[in-house]
């Protein structure tokens, strides 16, 4: 039973890590994708259009990483032993799955926003 407890928690620990490395890339492909769009010589609605996409690329993938460190966070419920641990844990899913939910609805208004705007460009 001590093994199974063992590679629940190291099990937890990779996913964490996952999460973390996936939040890193995010920032790093955002910043780069913003900065180039801000060096190159193009229009306002072309840099803001690169912009709007640059955060719906870095808010799915928040999400997605917030997604793995909930699914973290249960299996740490699960091999917790105290209840201090699983009421922590608990606020820290609520937390976590809040957020998530607040970014999905943002990301869904961006995309609505861009093909507003992609429509209105052919016209």
């Amino acid at each position: 039973m001590h093994q199974v407890h063992t590679i629940m928690e190291w099990l937890a620990v990779a996913i964490d890590l996952a999460g973390a490395l996936i939040m890193l890339w995010a920032f790093v492909t955002s910043v780069v994708s913003v900065a180039g769009s801000a060096f190159r010589r193009s229009d306002i609605r072309k840099r803001f259009r690169d912009l709007q996409l640059a955060r719906c690329d870095l808010g799915t993938k928040l999400v997605f990483a917030l997604e793995l460190m909930i699914v973290s966070d249960l299996l740490q419920t699960i091999i917790s032993r105290s209840i201090d641990d699983l009421i922590f844990l608990g606020g820290l899913v609520v937390i976590r799955t809040t957020i998530a939910y607040f970014l999905g609805k943002e990301i869904q208004e961006v995309h609505a926003e861009l093909s507003k705007a992609n429509n209105n460009l052919k016209e």
